[in-house]
C-alpha cells in the first residue's frame, strides 16, 4: 500500500523573497548541456547544477562528476542556500499553464510515498513504461552522492469524490508560501506548506488503499527502489512524488506524433494495397491552412484507431483507420484488450511491423517524436524517406488500465503536460 508521508523538506532559502524562479528547472531528462548552461548563466545556484551532473541525460558519467555534485549539494546546505524545514509537511502544488490559448490549473501535492515493488494489488504503485539501465544507473549514482531525491515522480490517482481536492482547496485560496516560473514553458508553479495534523492524517488515510499510477518518472522510481534495497537500514525509505487526481480539470495528456524515417521505395500509391491486406482503409483528406482542424476532425471521426499520414512527397494528408475494432487480436492475443486497442500499439505492431517494415525499409526504419504538429511537419520534410504520423492522445484511463493489467505501453505513448519543476521540494534521505 502506498503509505503517504510528510517531508521534512529541503528547499531554497526564501528569506529574501518567495519567488525562486531562477533556482528551479525542468526535469533533467528534457535538458542537455546548452539548456543547462543557460540556466546556470541566469543563476549559478540553479538546481540543474546538482540534478544534471552528466550530459546527455540518462548516460552514466565518471564517479568524479557525482562526487563533485554531492559536495556542491552539501556546500549549499552549509551556506543556507538550501535549508531544511524545521518540521515535516505536505506541500500543496498548483501549476498554471496555457495550451492552445486556453489557460488551465493543475493541482496536487508533494509527498513522500514509502517505496514498494510495482503493481501490488488493491492499492499499489503502478508503472506503464520500462526503463533503461543507463538511466537508472545515472540517477542511482546521483542519489548516493547527495543522499536525497532532487526531482519528484509524477503520479496520478483516482479521486472521484474529490476528497483530496476538498482537503487542499483552502490552501489554494491563499497566497503561496513560495513560487516560481519555468522559463522554457512559462508555466507558473505555486506551493503551500501543509502542516495541520488533522489534514495530514486525512490525506494519509485516503492514500492507504488508493492506487497510484506513475505518469512520468519511471527511472527515478526504479532508482529509489534500487537505492533502498542497497540501504535497507536507512530509516527514510521513501520516494518523492507529486500526486494529482485523475479527475483534475488540468490533467491533460497530449499526443506524441511520429516522424518515421528510413523508408525505402515508399509512396502512398505503393502503400495502399498493403493497407487493404492488413485491414486498413485510407482516404485523402483536405489540408486547409488550419491543420489542427483536420486533426480534430480525425480524432472525432468515430472510426477505429484513426491516424493521419502527412506525406511530404505529394504534400497531401491521408486518414487511415482499421476495419476491425481489435485488429491485434490474432497476433497479440496474449496481451490485454486495453493494450491491443491502443492507437500506439496498432501503429507500431500493425502499421509499422506488418506493413512498413516488410515492404518499405525493414530494420532501417526508425522514429523521431514530437508533440508539436508544425515541428512534426518540418521534421518530416527534412530529408527523403520520411512520413509524418499524427496521433490522438492516449486517454488517461487507458494508461491506468494497462498498468492495472500488469502490462506496459509502447514507447512515447503519452505526453503529460506540463512537466513538473525540479528544485521546489527536495526529499532528504538522511
Amino acid at each position: 500500500m502506498p503509505n503517504l508521508n510528510p517531508i521534512q523538506a529541503i528547499r531554497f532559502d526564501t528569506s529574501q523573497g518567495n519567488d525562486i524562479s531562477s533556482k528551479i528547472a525542468p526535469p533533467y531528462d528534457v535538458l542537455d548541456e546548452q539548456p543547462k548552461q543557460d540556466l546556470l548563466a541566469r543563476d549559478s545556484h540553479n538546481i540543474v547544477a546538482i540534478d544534471l551532473p552528466v550530459t546527455p541525460p540518462k548516460t552514466v558519467g565518471p564517479d568524479t562528476a557525482y562526487n563533485t555534485t554531492g559536495q556542491t549539494f552539501n556546500d549549499w546546505l552549509a551556506s543556507d542556500i538550501l535549508q531544511r524545514d524545521a518540521s515535516p509537511s505536505i506541500v500543496a502544488y498548483e501549476q498554471e499553464y496555457t495550451v492552445e490559448n486556453q489557460t488551465f490549473k493543475r493541482r496536487g501535492l508533494f509527498a513522500a510515498l514509502t517505496v514498494e515493488e510495482f503493481n501490488r494489488k488493491n492499492g499499489g504503485i503502478h508503472r506503464h513504461e520500462l526503463t533503461i539501465k543507463a538511466g537508472t544507473d545515472d540517477r542511482l549514482k546521483l542519489m548516493q552522492a547527495t543522499r536525497a531525491q532532487l526531482s519528484p515522480i509524477f503520479g496520478v490517482f483516482p479521486d472521484p469524490n474529490q476528497t483530496v481536492t476538498s482537503l487542499l482547496d483552502p490552501y489554494f485560496q491563499k497566497s503561496p508560501d513560495f513560487y516560481g516560473t519555468t522559463k522554457n514553458d512559462n508555466v507558473q508553479h505555486r506551493c503551500w506548506l501543509v502542516t495541520d495534523p488533522n489534514t495530514l492524517t486525512q490525506l494519509q488515510t485516503f492514500f492507504t488503499p488508493t492506487d497510484v499510477f506513475i505518469a512520468d518518472g519511471h527511472h527515478r522510481y526504479t532508482t529509489a527502489l534500487n537505492y533502498h534495497k542497497q540501504n535497507p537500514t536507512d530509516q527514510n525509505n521513501t520516494c518523492l512524488f507529486v500526486l494529482v487526481a485523475c479527475e483534475d480539470p488540468g490533467m491533460i495528456v497530449l499526443p506524441t506524433h511520429r516522424i518515421i524515417t528510413g523508408l525505402q521505395d515508399f509512396s502512398i500509391d505503393a502503400l495502399t494495397p498493403h493497407l487493404a491486406n492488413n485491414h486498413f482503409t485510407i482516404q485523402k483528406v483536405p489540408t486547409p491552412d488550419d491543420f489542427q482542424a483536420v486533426v480534430d476532425e480525425a480524432a472525432n471521426s468515430g472510426g477505429h484507431h484513426p491516424m493521419l499520414l502527412d506525406d511530404p512527397v505529394t504534400n497531401n494528408t491521408y486518414l487511415i483507420q482499421t476495419t476491425n475494432p481489435d485488429p491485434l487480436v490474432t497476433t497479440h492475443a496474449d496481451r490485454p484488450d486495453v493494450w491491443r486497442t491502443l492507437d500506439v500499439a496498432v501503429l507500431h505492431h500493425l502499421f509499422i511491423d506488418q506493413v512498413l517494415r516488410p515492404n518499405f525499409g525493414g530494420d532501417a526504419i526508425a522514429f523521431k517524436y514530437t508533440a508539436d504538429i508544425p515541428t512534426m511537419q518540418s521534421l518530416t520534410r527534412d530529408e527523403p524517406g520520411r512520413l509524418g504520423v499524427v496521433m490522438r492522445h492516449t486517454p488517461l484511463k487507458s494508461v491506468c488500465d494497462v498498468s492495472l493489467a500488469d502490462d506496459v505501453m509502447p514507447p512515447k505513448s503519452t505526453y503529460f503536460y506540463p512537466k513538473l519543476a525540479t528544485g521546489l521540494v527536495i526529499n532528504p534521505l538522511f
